[in-house]
């Protein structure tokens, strides 16, 4: 009698144990994956921000042409 009650308190022990373990693993890797996807969103939300500073390309105009200068 007594090696029954103390198999079934171990069983129950156990599925306790393992559900706390896996909900504990669970947490941690979501919680990592949370972080890396924010670190991602991060990064290219100051890539957004830095490419709406940047001035729109344009092509590079001389002050003048070789050449064309005139002596007064």
């Amino acid at each position: 009698m007594t090696t029954m009650l103390i198999i079934i308190a171990s069983v129950i022990t156990g599925i306790i144990v393992g559900g706390w373990l896996t909900l504990v693993i669970a947490t941690a890797a979501m919680a990592r994956s949370q972080q890396y996807m924010e670190k991602r969103v991060r990064f290219w939300q100051a890539q957004a921000r830095a490419a709406a500073d940047e001035p729109a390309m344009e092509w590079a105009r001389p002050d003048y042409w070789p050449g064309t200068l005139t002596r007064s």
